[in-house]
This record gives structure tokens, sequence and C-alpha cells, in this order.
């Protein structure tokens, strides 16, 4: 199938003896590779503006766990469901997201509220991140999401060790279930993690944002006790969480009725919200960061 596409990187699928072809919309990427338990092992290649996925031929230390919940609809499609999509949507092919679970030197982390009007994920709290474009890094381009989102222009020098890793894949469908509606987007999100170095503290760093209105409405640096029990949550149809909001509230920078920033509190309790029941009511903290910062937290066990 012949994709056509303008400034947007699709995922390619790397399957030996078969070759290489650009992945269907409608195709369940773990499903392709034989995983059936949501989870798996993949190695990623950003070449020739495509990310290359596949899982063989490669150091098994390379590969990075991707994964998606046991509710992705395009693991649930059926042919039927397939056939009554906009061909404009049918199409489309898979796309490429990247986004950087941000902490700071005094180990906070940045999460931002996306803009109610937005298409995708209207009112839902994430990581800065966004489409990868014409050849980008995957780094650079989670970087200039962060300073079109937050107004923060970070540079690898700003990191420990100028350092930051890849710590997870996602597998990303938009509605996140078939109950919602029938899929608009199918997406490969690759997320990094990087500290800030020494004297880049959220209350400094937090002086500094200016962020997009048309992009965010809000953003907030958690602390490892928020992080953890977001962590903790379960996404679902039916909520089935035990997490209790604490603190119950939290700073957080956010944009009055005037557009205008400010300083305020918000309430804690939307971060470890796990029903959802509408796609423009239901305040929560995606599934796909739920998991990413899953991730991140393996990395502080020492």
């Amino acid at each position: 199938m012949s994709y056509i596409h303008h400034r947007r990187i699709l995922v390619s699928l790397l399957t030996p003896p078969l070759g290489e072809r650009f992945a269907d919309f409608s195709e369940c990427i773990l499903c392709h590779f034989g995983y059936k338990e949501d989870h798996g092992y993949l190695i990623v290649d950003l070449k020739e503006n495509k990310l290359i996925l596949s899982n063989t031929g490669h150091d098994e230390r390379e590969k990075i766990l991707i994964k998606h919940p046991a509710f992705c609809p395009a693991k649930h499609l059926t042919s039927d469901i397939t056939h009554s999509l906009p061909e404009e949507i049918r199409t489309r092919g898979v796309d490429v997201g990247v986004a950087i679970i941000l902490e700071s030197s005094d180990g906070k982390i940045l999460l931002t509220r996306r803009a109610p009007h937005l298409s995708t994920f209207p009112g839902v709290w994430v990581p800065p991140g966004g489409h990868l474009e014409e050849n980008e890094s995957l780094l650079d381009a989670g970087l200039r999401e962060v300073q079109e989102e937050t107004g923060l222009h970070l540079e690898k020098s700003d990191f420990i060790n100028q350092k930051s890793e890849i710590i997870g894949l996602w597998e990303s469908v938009y509605p996140p279930m078939l109950s919602l509606g029938l899929p608009t987007r199918h997406h490969i999100v690759v997320y990094f993690h990087a500290q800030l170095k020494d004297g880049l503290t959220a209350d400094e760093m937090e002086k500094l944002i200016k962020f997009e209105p048309g992009e965010v409405d809000a953003c907030v640096w958690l602390n490892r006790e928020v992080i953890n029990a977001i962590a903790q949550s379960h996404e679902g149809p039916v909520s089935d969480s035990t997490i209790q909001p604490l603190p119950l509230v939290v700073k957080a920078l956010t944009l009055d009725e005037n557009q205008k920033q400010s300083v305020t509190e918000i309430p804690t309790a939307p971060f470890y919200n796990t029903h959802i029941v509408d796609l423009t009511l239901t305040e929560r903290v995606s599934t796909g960061t739920k998991y990413a910062l899953q991730q991140y937290l393996k990395t502080k066990i020492v």
C-alpha cells in the first residue's frame, strides 16, 4: 500500500525474511510481531525519515519494551470495523510521536494538560511531546515539543552528563477504546527520560515556563509521592483504582479566563482518574503516560 504524507514520519515494520513495509493504520503493532501479552521488545531505528521497528537480527540488549493496554482498539479491530473507516483514515498509516519525561534536578516530573479544544486527548495530562518531523532526531523532536508547549529551551548540555535515554515505546490509538468511537489516530510514541543538571530545580524552571495556549492550558511539577500514585492507577472501562489523592492539591501554572498564565492550586484527584466515560469531560493522566512513569520509576530503583 502506498502512503502519501507531508512532514509526517510513519512507522515501518521490518520482518525478515518478508522484508520491510509501512504499518497499516488498522493493524496492531504488537500483534504483528506475535506478542499476545500486550507487551514485547523491539529494535528502534530512525532511518530515511521512517521509524523502523523490528525484533530480530540485533543484540538483545538493544531492544526496547513496547506496550499497549489490553483494551487497545488496534488489537480488537475486526475486518468489518476496518472497512467502515473513512478511506483517509484507513490509509494514513501509523504515525510517530515523541515525549520526554523531564525530571528537575530536585526530582520532580513535568506534566502538561492538553488544551480542551484539541482533536485528540483533550484535557488529558501528558509529558511534553508531539509528532516527529522530517530530518529530526527523536530527541530533537522531543526538545522542540518541550519548547513549543512550555517555552523551555533545553539542550543536551542541560541534562546530567548530557544524557537522555529511551525508556519505552507505547502503541497509542485515539479514541483509546472502541466503545468511545472508531479510531482516528494511531501512533507509536517514543518516551525519553532526562534529568536536568544541578540548579535546574522545579521552582527555577517554573519561572521560565510560558506555555502555548493552543497546545496546553496547565502544567505542573509533581514529586515522587504523586508520581508513584499515578503509576499505580490502572485505566479501563470500569475503575478499580484504590489510589487516594495525597496531597489533595498541588501548585500548578494554569490559564485563567483571560488566557493569562498564573500560579494556582489544583486538585490531584484527576491524576488518579481511571474511569473514562467521556472523551471531552474525563480529566486524567493518559494510559501511555502512566506506562512511561512506571518505566521511569524502574530507572530510579537502586
